[in-house]
Order: C-alpha cells, then structure tokens, then sequence
C-alpha cells in the first residue's frame, strides 16, 4: 500500500504499508506501530500568527482582511467539528485538554461574531479594546495541539504519553569495571545514549538523565542521596554507596519532546565491593549478564541471567563448579523471596531462565559465589 496523509487534525500523519481501520481501540496498537512509522508534525502557523499581528496593528480590520479571515475560520471550524467527533468516540469530553479548547474556540468565536458580522463584511471594523486577535488565535491552537496530542496517543496505543518508536538504547559504563574499590576510592559512572545505533548523548540535556539505586534496602533506595532528583550524565559512587557489598545503579533517561509526548529508556550498571585476594592475589569479583535487558514490562520477563566470575581480567567462571553458585531474589515479598532463593532453580546454577513467574513486583536478582 502506498503511503497515506492525513491531515484532518491540523496535523500531518504519515503511514506506510498499513491497513486503515475506523473503530474505537485497535486490538494490537504495538502490532500496528511496528508495521507504520507514524509521525505526528506540528503545523506551523507562524506565517498566520505575523499576518494576524499586521491586521490588528491599527485596531481596524478592514474589508480583505476580513475575507482573509474568514477563510481561516471556517477551516478552523471544520477541524474543530472533526476533532470533537473524535473526542466523543474516545469519550474524554469531560477532560481538561478538551475543555481548554473549547473555551478558547469560545473567547475566539465571540471576536469574530463582531468582527465577521455578514451586514459589516463591506466596511471597516474598528477592534479597539476587544482585544488582541493574535493571542486568540495562539491560545486556541496552543490548545488543540495538546488535545491532537492526546487523541493521538488514544489512536495508537501510547496512552502514558512514551513514545516507544524510535529505538534508543542506555548504557551505562563505570570508570572501575564492575567493582568498587574498598579504600573509597570513587567510581565514575557515566552515561551513553543510543539512537538506532547511533550515539546521541551530546544532543540531550542533563536533565534528561536522572539516576536511582537499587539494593537489598528498599527503603534506603528511596532515600539514597536525599530528597532531591540526582541529574546528569553521570555520578561518583563509592564503596559507602553499596548495600552488603552490592548495588545496581539505574539512569532513566527521560525526554519530554511536547507537552505530552515523551521518549524513556532506562540503563543499569550492577556493581560489587572489591573481593581482594591474598596477598599478591588478584581480587575477585561477580559479573551478571542479562540476555534480554534489565528492565520488563508486566507480563514480559523472559531473559536468560548468567553469573561470570573474574579473578583480576580472567574470566575463571569454567574452573568452578556449579555447586558454589547461588541467586538470590530480592522484592516485596519477603516469604516468596525466602521460597524462591530456595528453590532448584536458584542453588548450583551458573545461568538460570527467568520468566514473568519469578518476578514479583520490582524485583533484583544477584548471584553469589561460594569460594
């Protein structure tokens, strides 16, 4: 199928290879998104917004201002009749976004009943204290974007406001490898963001990178580094910053791109105490490797978790036996935790399956070694 446009809301929807479908909710809107690239662009009305400002400049519209418009408003007014069609289909009509609109088209309206009267189309129209056309104009479309925005994300799917179409991947990298020294020294973490494959850290903000731990103390994760957001493209731990010897470090990397529409990925580096060995030894330490990510939806945690073991930089995870392993669940639930830490499925492996079953809520898997 060729490519469609659609235009209908004051803005352009491009699809391809998609079979148009009228109805109130799609059975698979991820399906739907997978196969159309959609893209919802705003209209640019600055053109409008400069002419509007030349009209109003000497508070007279005159008669071909008029008729200009005129134009403007009856293309307004189909829009807005299709769109509130919509709004009913969804039945979001007692929303705020809507009812913002609606009192725009309101104050709108009111000015050009005056203005656009049918027995003064042929004479000047003086607009002194009625007040600026331009802002009129500008809040309605201000307001209506947002609302495009809303129906938007009704229609596809994106009903939380993410925008999960364009791929971007989070990897955060540590300055000490997957330990932290013992002596206090700091480990730098730090974040690099992937767009398709292609690095874009530099062109996002650091407030768009904000950073959470996650331990065995769910309550000190909470309070971890005060009240206050921790930002940027990266931070400094160290050894006091682990939980009995561990810790995952987590940057959300948040980019509101409208007023509603947001993209959201999340990265996490897993860190460890310095394991030393004896004296001249190298130290040890514990590397789990996730095969599917870190982060599931509800419902979709299906990975393959594997522990390496590393003396110094030599992997000797082959030269120990699976009997010295053993994972470790941590989530809401204390008893269920106990019960799966366990179970056959958690004592003498090196790689274990998990599955939407083993997870509880927000749950933390860590594997330790016996050696």
């Amino acid at each position: 199928m060729s490519t469609v446009v659609d235009d209908r809301l004051g803005k352009t929807i491009y699809a391809d290879n998609i079979k148009l479908i009228n109805g109130k909710v799609q059975k698979r809107p991820i399906d739907s998104l997978n196969k159309a690239g959609l893209k919802l662009l705003s209209v640019d009305k600055s053109a409008l917004y400069e002419k509007l400002k030349d009209m109003g400049a000497d508070n007279i519209i005159t008669p071909i201002e008029k008729r200009s418009l005129e134009r403007e408003w009856d293309n307004l007014t189909s829009s807005k009749n299709f769109t509130l069609q919509k709004v009913t289909e969804y039945g979001i009509g007692e929303s705020d976004v809507v009812t913002a609109v609606l009192t725009a088209y309101d104050e709108l309206e009111n000015y050009l009943n005056i203005v656009l009267d049918p027995t003064q189309m042929s004479e000047n129209t003086d607009v002194t204290g009625m007040g600026n056309i331009t802002t009129l104009f500008e809040s309605y479309y201000t307001a209506k974007a947002t609302l495009d925005e809303t129906l938007f994300r009704l229609e596809t799917g994106m009903l939380n406001g993410m925008d999960y179409r364009t791929k971007f991947n989070v990897t955060v990298l540590s300055s000490t490898g997957i330990t932290v020294p013992l002596d206090g020294s700091p480990s730098t973490l730090r974040v690099v963001l992937y767009q398709e494959g292609v690095e874009v850290t530099d062109e996002y903000q650091e407030a768009d990178f904000t950073w959470s731990r996650v331990s065995e103390d769910r309550v000190a994760d909470g309070t971890w580094r005060g009240d206050n957001a921790i930002i940027g493209k990266s931070i400094v731990v160290n050894v006091d910053d682990l939980v009995y010897g561990s810790a995952s470090f987590m940057c959300t990397f948040k980019h509101l791109y409208s007023d509603t529409m947001y993209f959201e990925k999340v990265g996490i580096a897993s860190l460890s105490k310095e394991v030393p060995g004896k004296d001249g030894e190298d130290s040890v330490s514990v590397q789990i490797f996730s095969s599917n990510g870190n982060l599931f939806r509800d419902g979709q945690a299906y990975t393959t978790m594997s522990a390496t073991v590393w003396k110094g930089d030599e992997d000797i995870t082959s030269q120990l036996d699976a009997s010295l392993f053993s994972w470790e669940r941590t989530s809401g639930d204390v008893v269920a935790d106990a019960a799966w830490n366990t179970s056959s499925k958690a004592i003498g492996k090196k790689i274990i399956e998990i599955t939407p079953q083993d997870v509880v809520g927000r749950s933390v898997f860590a594997c330790h070694v016996d050696i």
